[in-house]
């Protein structure tokens, strides 16, 4: 393996150190911009990387490129027409550069798809798995980190930096170890299995720790599609294995039902009571209540769009700091596809779009992993946000449309 992509494999399999570090530094009160740092690096080792290797003439380069370009001159307009001072073009360009991750990522990958195809490229998300888990739970274990949500006990994150990313983190983390899992039965060795079944009760248990209800309601409905796909859909196992695999499943999640009771029902109780007091604080609004309030900010945000600026603001977008410092409650959708109209314009969600929509088609060729991944962060951007924009799930969304260009068999098992 090239020395280069094994430097990738490195950068982007160790980033859950880098975001819990800098989680710490922050809590500690240091200001050490770690996570910046780190991001500038990856992006710097992509981009010499990406120009190093050449551009194949593919439709897949034009839209990459496309996306690239318009990035940049909705960034250069936007600084102009809106008269961003120093500070703005800084906080847009970082923002720019978390949206910029999740395209050069798979764009490397493509370029080197024949070198990666005989690597574990799956090894990395283990790793990024095996570090969420450790992350979490050696900090709980010693009293020491940061509850999920400021000024409750409600959920605990470690030094993790944000809710919503270190969530998707245990979301991706758990699927993707629950299929290796299932998948693993016959082709590895029992000491193996048990380790990455362990792993994946970790993954359960950081879902829950978490105390989202997101996280919590996916990690249940993970753990009973992978039971039913095993039991019913696998057909590289026999009968009588499946059903002591069964018989040792149940025995471990009773034990483990039996023993956490107390725990379990503490950390439930406190999402219930979270769940109660923010219905209680909308009144009883189910829309707000569902959607966490994100149905208020997009209408502030339909309004700033609508009634300020011109067709170049409306083309090419308010960018971030604007929005910031005046768009109030529609600053932040968190809605991913409603972030990209409002931060990028018409033009840069049409380019994302294009960009997505051939990841989509690919996805939907290959019909892996990847491809059920790609979907849920896809749909968990869409409807709860922070994928696109956020420097630790757009590295995970990078590597997941990455891995649609190297696996080749289908999710559905052939005798």
């Amino acid at each position: 393996m090239l020395k280069e992509t094994k430097i990738f494999i490195f950068l982007f399999a160790i980033f859950p150190i880098v975001d819990a570090l800098n989680g710490f530094v922050l809590s500690a009160g240091i200001n050490l911009p770690i996570g910046v740092a780190y991001r500038l690096v990856c992006i710097g080792f992509l981009v010499f990387q990406i120009a190093r290797k050449g551009f194949p003439k593919k439709l897949y380069t034009v839209l990459s490129v496309g996306f690239l370009f318009c990035g940049i001159i909705s960034l250069f307009i936007q600084t102009i027409v809106l008269q961003n001072d120093l500070s703005g073009l800084l906080y847009d360009l970082t923002n720019m550069t978390k949206f910029f991750l999740w395209m050069l990522i798979p764009y490397y990958v493509y370029q080197r798809a024949d070198v990666l195809k005989k690597t574990s490229y799956e090894k990395i998300f283990l790793t990024i798995s095996v570090l969420f888990t450790v992350g979490l739970l050696i900090p709980y274990v010693l009293g020491i980190g940061n509850q999920t949500y400021a000024g409750s006990d409600a959920g605990y994150k470690a030094f993790f930096f944000a809710n919503n990313d270190t969530t998707i983190g245990f979301i991706v983390s758990a699927t993707f170890t629950g299929w290796y899992l299932f998948r693993q039965t016959k082709e590895t060795k029992l000491w193996t299995r048990m380790l990455v079944a362990l792993l994946y009760l970790g993954n359960l248990l950081g879902l829950l720790l978490l105390g989202t209800k997101t996280g919590i309601v996916y990690g249940v409905i993970l753990t009973i599609v992978l039971l039913l796909r095993f039991f019913f859909f696998q057909n590289r196992v026999g009968t009588v294995a499946k059903w002591g695999i069964g018989a040792v499943i149940i025995a471990v999640l009773a034990l483990v039902v039996i023993q956490g009771k107390a725990f379990i029902l503490e950390t439930l109780s406190g999402l219930l009571q979270r769940l109660t007091y923010f219905y209680n604080l909308y009144n009883g609004d189910l829309v707000r209540f569902i959607t966490s309030s994100r149905s208020e900010f997009l209408d502030s945000a339909f309004h700033s769009y609508t009634y300020s600026g011109n067709l170049m603001t409306q083309l090419f977008g308010y960018g971030f700091s604007t929005r910031v410092a005046t768009w109030g409650l529609g600053d932040l959708v968190e809605m991913d596809f409603f972030d990209v109209f409002f931060s990028l314009g018409i033009i840069g969600l049409i380019v994302t779009l294009g960009l997505l929509l051939f990841f989509f088609i690919t996805s939907c060729k290959k019909r892996n992993i990847y491809s059920v991944l790609f979907l849920i962060l896809v749909l968990y951007g869409a409807f709860a946000g922070h994928v696109l924009f956020s420097a630790l799930s757009s590295t995970l969304f990078g590597l997941v449309c990455g891995g649609l260009f190297l696996q080749k068999e289908s999710l559905c098992e052939k005798e």
